[in-house]
């Protein structure tokens, strides 16, 4: 075995607890393999309590690092970057069996998730309004937006939104479960993440656009939730605090 096969069939035996016969093959003793292993699991568990603070500190510190490892234990990194570790810790917490009676905590994850990753998204130049100047009013229906790499949106079944702020803010937690659920637009501007409150219509309107539908398509769903959807306020919104990168035509959706 070279170098190469070598490092990867480590970085393999590492990552699955089930080889529990690699050690041999590779030249280790069990118990050297086992500590690499040890150091591989204490590092995941550490970037997700780096990207999961709110989570952490709403279960406590030993409840988290036992659902952690147990994450660990089935969802190994595929990346060397452990900033891109836990994009699917959200889902399963919402799957494990005791968080059940925490039914906000998933929602507070994917929000801290979405959070993390635009706070490491690569930067951008933001779309200044005046670029809508150049399009003809026949070329509106079919116009796309791009959202900038540092945007996200959360949808949510609890206050998620409200309890994030709560702890951020060190304010009380108090009569927070008992409000609606939140939807939340994630941006980042100046090295600084925001989480901001949207209604349904809006959020629906924005889901839509930033997935890649143009401006006709996107407006059926935020006007069948809300009949008096504002689309200009919802337009000057991806401008005031800018969302976009780039906007464009999209081919065959004009006459």
């Amino acid at each position: 075995m070279n170098w190469h096969d070598w490092q990867h069939a480590l970085l393999e035996a590492i990552a699955d607890p089930a080889q529990a016969s690699a050690a041999g093959s590779l030249g280790l003793s069990p118990a050297g393999l086992a500590v690499y292993r040890n150091n591989y699991r204490i590092g995941l568990i550490d970037a997700l309590a780096h990207s999961h603070p709110v989570c952490r500190e709403l279960v406590g510190e030993d409840f988290f690092a036992a659902l952690a490892r147990e994450y660990v234990k089935t969802h190994a990194s595929g990346s060397g970057n452990l900033h891109r570790y836990g994009a699917d810790f959200a889902d399963f917490i919402a799957g494990f069996e005791h968080c059940r009676e925490l039914p906000y905590l998933a929602d507070v994850a994917s929000l801290e998730w979405a959070i993390h990753c635009c706070y490491y998204a690569v930067d951008a130049e933001p779309l200044a309004i005046s670029a809508l100047a150049g399009v003809a009013p026949e070329q509106w229906e079919a116009l796309a937006f791009e959202p900038l790499p540092g945007i996200a949106l959360r949808r949510a079944s609890s206050p998620a939104l409200s309890i994030w702020r709560a702890h951020r803010d060190h304010d009380s937690l108090e009569g927070l479960l008992a409000r609606p659920p939140e939807n939340a637009l994630i941006r980042r501007e100046n090295g600084q993440v925001q989480a901001l409150p949207l209604d349904d219509a809006r959020f629906d309107f924005y889901a839509a656009l930033f997935a890649g539908a143009p401006l006709a398509q996107a407006l059926e769903p935020a006007q069948a939730r809300d009949p008096g959807f504002d689309l200009q306020a919802a337009l000057l919104g991806l401008f005031q605090p800018p969302l976009l990168s780039a906007i464009h035509i999209r081919q065959g959706e004009t006459e």
